[in-house]
């Protein structure tokens, strides 16, 4: 390289310069998410039975609209004017505003049932679950440790515990042909081999109800699994944000935080907004925990996650209006989402195919593999790309960590007649693709 300086020049070899960014950025960066470039595909071009006929139907994005109508109304009649302006220039108590955790006490103690009083300052507030799981796993595990997870989970718990923490997935897998059934049994299997591969496990992650299964787990398996992680010293997290998404009249849905917990300093409660009162765009999640260095850990951090005071406001005035929430919103929201379930159900099996008897949640869990020319997750992901080719997008299960191939997540909270339209989209494909259903032998 030559440098003119003045009349004189210079030959100048330049030094090999240093990464643009960190070796750990460029790790994150890399990992690969297949899902984005078809989510990023489904929202550039979303079906609207006036104006975009032919536009994507998006069962697959877990997002709650179900309600829409009503929580719209409930928002709009807040006044917080005033209250809006003293939070302008403000930096709350970094584990959330001291009233909006009184507040969330509250409904905890009301929805949940715990055994003992919600006491607010073990509250921590911050804008989402996924940035509680991060701050979990950085606070209980080292990088290169495990977290045990029943498989299918739920698809982005992986980036949570390791795109910033390094924490991995300790896959737990469940079988179909026992209805995906938790058993101590299986958690104990799965601790072992990790083990005898040298496999640090720090804990487990429960999601209760599970997603996608929409399984509600009961209070003798939630206890075993308390005794499981309390006789191997793990750390036991228990994401309840679809708690208040129970649709079965029948099903009984209990809390972690009602049960004994032998060793409650390990037990770590997390819930947020965004699926049960579809309130994903407010960005709100809560940590319950006794654990104090899990608390000052979280503390220091939360001015990295906050959720912005004006949106806690808001929420507490939401949060705290026991009428409308017990008279309006989920009553409507409870009927809403059996009916649709059950339409959703009632087409799919005349289809052929079976669905998960799921309680609860806001999707169905269908089992699509007698669809399939073989018996494989190739043939799955020749099957998703069918039913993106007629612009219906739903979730492959082989990205849910599912075992067995041919499972798909549908998500069903949304308006029925655009479900029912996605649900016609995915049988005009099993009708019309070349696909060769197995027989059973």
């Amino acid at each position: 390289m030559f440098l003119i300086c003045g009349a004189k020049s210079y030959t100048v070899t330049p030094t090999r310069l240093p990464p643009l960014v960190s070796e750990r950025a460029r790790e994150v960066a890399d990992r690969p998410d297949p899902l984005i470039k078809y989510s990023q595909m489904v929202s550039a071009d979303p079906y609207h039975p006036d104006t975009n006929k032919q536009g994507y139907i998006d069962l697959g994005l877990a997002e709650n609209r179900l309600c829409q109508d009503i929580t719209t109304e409930k928002l709009r009649s807040l006044d917080l004017t005033k209250e809006a302006e003293s939070l302008l220039q403000y930096y709350p108590n970094l584990k959330g505003l001291p009233s909006f955790r009184h507040a969330l006490a509250g409904f905890i103690e009301r929805r949940f049932r715990p055994r003992g009083k919600i006491d607010p300052e073990k509250l921590i507030v911050a804008s989402g679950t996924t940035a509680l799981l991060d701050t979990l796993a950085f606070s209980l595990a080292e990088p290169g440790e495990y977290i045990m997870v029943p498989a299918p989970y739920y698809y982005r718990i992986n980036n949570d515990l390791e795109d910033r923490a390094g924490v991995h997935v300790l896959e737990v897998p469940l079988s179909s042909k026992a209805g995906f059934e938790l058993t101590v049994n299986s958690l104990e299997a799965a601790l072992t081999l990790a083990r005898r591969q040298s496999k640090k496990v720090r804990g487990m992650l429960l999601i209760n109800p599970n997603n996608p299964l929409g399984d509600v787990y009961s209070e003798s398996i939630l206890i075993e699994c308390l005794q499981f992680a309390f006789k191997h010293g793990l750390h036991v997290i228990v994401d309840e944000i679809y708690a208040l998404s129970v649709f079965d009249e029948s099903t009984k849905f209990c809390s972690i935080l009602s049960l004994h917990m032998p060793d409650p300093q390990r037990v770590h409660f997390i819930w947020g907004v965004s699926k049960d009162l579809g309130l994903s765009g407010y960005r709100c999640g809560v940590l319950y925990t006794t654990n104090d260095q899990m608390l000052g850990f979280a503390t220091r951090v939360g001015l990295f996650q906050l959720t912005p005071p004006l949106m806690q406001r808001r929420l507490e005035h939401v949060i705290s209006d026991n009428d409308w929430l017990d008279k309006v919103y989920f009553p409507a929201y409870h009927t809403r989402l059996a009916s649709v379930f059950t339409a959703a159900c009632a087409k799919l099996a005349a289809m052929g195919v079976t669905v998960h008897p799921s309680k609860a949640g806001i999707f169905l869990w269908a089992d699509f593999s007698p669809f399939l020319p073989e018996p494989t997750f190739a043939a799955e992901q020749r099957l998703f790309e069918y039913f993106i080719e007629a612009r219906v997008y739903l979730m492959p299960g082989k990205k849910s960590y599912c075992p067995s191939p041919g499972w798909f997540r549908l998500v069903i909270a949304s308006d029925k007649n655009r479900v029912l339209e996605g649900l016609h989209r995915i049988e005009q494909v099993l009708l019309s693709q070349p696909l060769k259903k197995l027989t059973s032998s």
